[in-house]
C-alpha cells in the first residue's frame, strides 16, 4: 500500500515536472526557477518556511552549543529554490520513485500451511 502511495506521489510530480518543462518549452520567457513559483503562488509559506527551518530544524540553530552557523537554509535550500522547478520536480519525481521501490511488492494472496501440506510442498 505504501508502495502505491510513493509511486502516485511521484506519478504527481512528474507530471508537473513536465508541465512546468513544456509550459517552458512554448514560452519566450526564461525557464520559471522554483523560488519564482514558490513566491507566486504562497508567499507567506515561503518566509515563514525558511525561519521554521533555520531556527527549528537545522541544528546549527537549533543547538546553540555548537557554535556553528546555519547551513541547511543558506545554501543548501536556498541555491534550490534558483533551480528551474521542470528540473526540480523531474528530479524529486526519481528520488520518490526511487523510494517506492524500497518497500516490498504484494506478493498475492497468502496460501495456508494446510494448503501448501496438501500441495505436497
Amino acid at each position: 500500500m505504501t508502495r502505491h502511495i510513493f509511486s502516485g506521489f511521484s506519478l504527481i510530480l512528474f507530471l508537473l515536472a513536465g508541465w512546468f518543462l513544456v509550459s517552458d518549452l512554448l514560452s519566450d520567457a526564461p525557464s520559471r526557477i522554483l523560488g519564482q513559483v514558490w513566491f507566486e503562488n504562497s508567499p507567506g509559506s515561503l518566509q515563514v518556511s525558511e525561519a521554521i527551518i533555520s531556527r527549528y530544524i537545522d541544528p546549527c540553530g537549533l543547538i546553540v552549543a555548537l557554535g556553528c552557523s546555519t547551513f541547511l537554509w543558506h545554501p543548501v535550500i536556498s541555491s534550490m529554490l534558483v533551480w528551474p522547478a521542470g528540473l526540480f520536480f523531474l528530479l524529486l519525481s526519481f528520488i520518490v520513485f526511487g523510494i517506492s521501490r524500497l518497500f516490498k511488492r504484494g506478493s498475492g494472496p497468502r496460501k495456508s500451511a494446510a494448503s501448501l501440506k496438501r500441495e505436497g510442498r
